[in-house]
């Protein structure tokens, strides 16, 4: 998402994580501000149904309100608010309606990003299947622009001839956001436990990315592993060693090889190995914070529970901004109910150091005060 021009009210418009608000994480504030900075372009609250003229600038501010929506879990707010925009395809949402204000430009002003957001919002709301058929259209339409480009015509269809750079460029951003679409797909097919076809988009994302062979490769091992099935899994696995092989020492790739390693042993409750393979990834990369938080509940597996506490507190103490994450909270409050029937007031003081550091969209249920 890129910046934009200066909106028609003065107050100059910034991509979502690089307005001070969001970047200190109020989430609530920045939808205030979204609020206020439409009602200056004459939309938002109390608007509804009234004319209205829409500009790259609106559409924008848009995006970034219904983003925040969905960061705070205000799925059906967004909902309702996406609701006027009917499909996005409506005549007043294309530069050519505005052929004053925008001279010769044709398309959509509709953010790509905003698209798959409108696209992926049902999911949220318990109908998967709605999404899905969103994002299948979305889909269709990056394959026609990307034939179209292929054909040596504009994206468009039309004769309009693009000079090579350009179209060159179209294409890489085609390709981009096809494969954006397609991981949208396979996490709304994984929602709807429909395994197979996940995988199969899994892998056909490979030959649009064949440079995160690896990384993919890896995800849908893990899935196998979550559903129990481990010679699957392992099968992916070795792939992915043999592709680590053929490409040469990557520190990504390496490891990649030895969580998926691990992450075997953990699902054979061999927890001694996993947590020999969990160090061994922490001497490539010591801050993995999914490594690290492993191998301290291998630790507490194995029996070492002060030796795990230890580590996980310090390691939210001396990385907070990396480490207080709901999940490794989880494990640490549950910790402190297994050392002690005195945990509250540790559980307390995490609370307040979240209340300083994290914003309007922290789980607390994660450290189970209730």
């Amino acid at each position: 998402m890129t910046h934009n021009k200066a909106s028609r009210c003065g107050v100059p418009l910034t991509c979502c994580d690089s307005s001070p608000l969001q970047s200190s994480k109020n989430w609530r504030a920045a939808v205030d501000l979204t609020g206020r900075l439409l009602t200056a372009h004459g939309q938002g609250y109390g608007k509804a149904g009234q004319p209205t003229s829409h500009t790259t600038d609106s559409l924008q501010l848009w995006f970034v309100r219904l983003s925040l929506l969905t960061k705070l879990n205000l799925f059906q707010n967004a909902e309702l608010e996406c609701e006027p925009f009917g499909n996005l395809d409506q005549p007043d949402l294309y530069y050519e309606y505005y052929p004053t204000v925008y001279p010769g430009r044709r398309g959509s002003m509709v953010p790509f990003s905003m698209r798959l957001l409108h696209a992926e919002l049902p999911q949220y709301l318990g109908k998967p299947q709605e999404a899905l058929d969103r994002l299948y259209n979305l889909k269709t339409i990056c394959l026609a622009i990307l034939e179209n480009l292929g054909k040596g015509l504009a994206e468009d269809g039309s004769m309009i001839t693009l000079a090579q750079e350009n179209r060159q460029a179209s294409l890489t951003l085609w390709r981009s956001r096809l494969s954006r679409v397609m991981y949208s797909m396979a996490n709304c097919l994984l929602l709807m436990k429909d395994y197979v076809l996940a995988v199969e988009t899994y892998h056909s994302i490979i030959q649009y990315e064949p440079q995160q062979r690896v990384q993919l490769l890896s995800g849908i091992g893990r899935i196998f592993l979550q559903i129990g099935d481990v010679k699957t899994a392992e099968r992916y696995f070795q792939d992915v060693e043999k592709a680590y092989q053929m490409k040469g020492s990557n520190l990504s790739h390496a490891t990649c090889v030895l969580m998926n390693r691990a992450f075997v042993y953990l699902s054979q409750n061999n927890y001694a190995d996993a947590h020999t393979t969990f160090l061994e990834v922490l001497k490539i990369d010591p801050k993995n914070p999914v490594a690290n938080n492993n191998a301290a509940v291998c630790l507490l597996y194995l029996g070492r529970l002060k030796e795990s506490l230890g580590q996980l507190e310090g390691l939210v103490q001396q990385d907070p901004a990396l480490y207080l994450h709901e999940s490794v909270l989880f494990n640490l409050t549950t910790m402190y109910e297994l050392e002690s029937s005195r945990s509250t007031q540790k559980k307390q003081a995490l609370l307040d150091a979240v209340a300083c550091r994290e914003g309007d969209s922290f789980n607390t249920q994660c450290l189970k005060l209730v």
